[in-house]
């Protein structure tokens, strides 16, 4: 459901904001004007979906907690590569080293060497073999998979043209019942909303889960993007 309010400036000296009563403040819109809020919607279904890793060595020597994450990351690029996945498709952050304090000594106990990977897949039918030849292999590297649309920008973008068109159409509305026409757009100011990923597998074999049948796991939900739009019309004399 779309809410709009509106304010015609002409009537804004004698008629008080409605708002304004319930302890919400509101500048008065100026004489000669229209102002409207609206909401814009934009709904589409993901197109990519993001496979999350990370590799992980710990040892007391720095060179032996390197020398497993490396092992561990070649392991999941041969994964990868028997899956299908192309190199490009892969980002992967490169190697950190964490030392790890025991705060009784204050010396350094171990280290932890990680590195995380960011796959991005486009046919979804490769997720759930994905995950299965991640665990028959023994890997436990597998954080999450989450949807998302590639190009966000666009899709913030039809929701604000979505948006604005409702604001306009409720302010000619207006204004036509007022016995005015509009003259143009004042100004306006836009608030876009976009979901955050919501990861839908999390490290199962840390957790010691069981993984679900992958056409149950992994059915992408539609991504819905909303603009709130404030405008204000000038009115024709």
């Amino acid at each position: 459901m779309v809410r709009t309010s509106w304010l015609i400036g002409a009537l804004a000296a004698v008629v008080p904001w409605g708002l304004a009563a319930q302890g919400v403040a509101r500048p008065a819109a100026a004489a000669g004007t229209v102002e409207v809020s609206a909401q814009g919607e934009y709904h589409a279904p993901p197109d990519t979906a993001v496979v999350r890793m990370e590799i992980r060595g710990q040892n007391a020597a720095l060179a032996a907690a390197y020398a497993q994450a490396r092992a561990q990351a070649e392991q999941v690029r041969r994964l990868l590569q028997q899956q299908g996945f192309a190199a490009a498709q892969a980002h992967w952050s490169g190697y950190q080293a964490q030392p790890n304090i025991d705060y009784k000594t204050q010396r350094v106990k171990d280290y932890t060497v990680s590195e995380t990977l960011r796959l991005e897949v486009g046919d979804f039918s490769k997720i759930g073999p994905l995950v299965d030849a991640a665990g028959e292999a023994g890997l436990n590297a597998l954080r999450g998979v989450s949807f998302e649309l590639k190009n966000m920008d666009a899709a913030k973008a039809a929701a604000i043209g979505d948006g604005y068109r409702r604001a306009a159409a409720e302010a000619e509305a207006l204004a036509r019942a007022a016995g005015r026409q509009l003259a143009g757009l004042e100004r306006a100011t836009v608030d876009v909303a976009t979901p955050a990923p919501r990861p839908i597998l999390y490290a199962m074999a840390a957790q010691r889960m069981e993984a679900p049948p992958p056409t149950e796991s992994f059915t992408p939900q539609t991504i819905t993007v909303t603009a709130n739009i404030h405008a204000v019309f000038r009115l024709k004399p």
